[in-house]
């Protein structure tokens, strides 16, 4: 089954509560036999319905490398412009050794990007970089000391209360 079997009139994915819920079960971390032996659904069904999922990019699987056990630094860049090309300023930002990623907010800093680097020379060579684009006004900075672990269970309740909300 591909994608497009998916998809209705408004070029929308439609996912039903079984996809909702094999989704959930998938951020968690089961594996497809798990997810078919805890919502008692045949295997095969499971593997259309999360290939479907993946492939539709409603949820990634990624590999992240520990930088920190690789002593390596990780920081946030928030960068502040003068004008309004968010988008391009992004792209040219993400393109920079070391960025991870990079995205436009709302409320505060214009672009935050996340990035690695080895040492302070590193750090002041990017923000150089960064500082020498066009209408940049002010670049922030922060190191990231330590990641607080949190439960995957919050996910799962932060979908639960949006299908309840939505009536999905």
């Amino acid at each position: 089954m591909q994608i497009a079997n998916s998809i209705n009139n408004d070029n929308k994915l439609k996912f039903d509560n079984v996809d909702f819920k094999i989704i959930t079960l998938l951020v968690l971390g089961y594996d497809n036999k798990k997810v078919s032996s805890t919502l008692k659904i045949p295997l095969s069904s499971i593997q259309r319905r999360s290939r479907i999922i993946l492939l539709s990019k409603i949820i990634t699987q990624e590999y992240i490398p520990n930088f920190k056990l690789l002593g390596i630094k990780k920081g946030m860049l928030h960068i502040y412009l003068r004008d309004g090309n968010l988008k391009q300023r992004a792209e040219t930002i993400s393109k920079l050794d070391g960025v991870l990623s990079v995205s436009i907010h709302v409320g505060n800093s214009d672009i935050v990007a996340e990035f690695v680097y080895d040492n302070s020379e590193c750090l002041v060579d990017i923000i150089s970089e960064i500082k020498h684009m066009q209408d940049i006004e002010k670049i922030l900075w922060s190191e990231e000391i330590y990641k607080v672990p949190v439960s995957k269970e919050n996910i799962s309740k932060s979908f639960k209360k949006y299908w309840a909300d939505n009536e999905i």
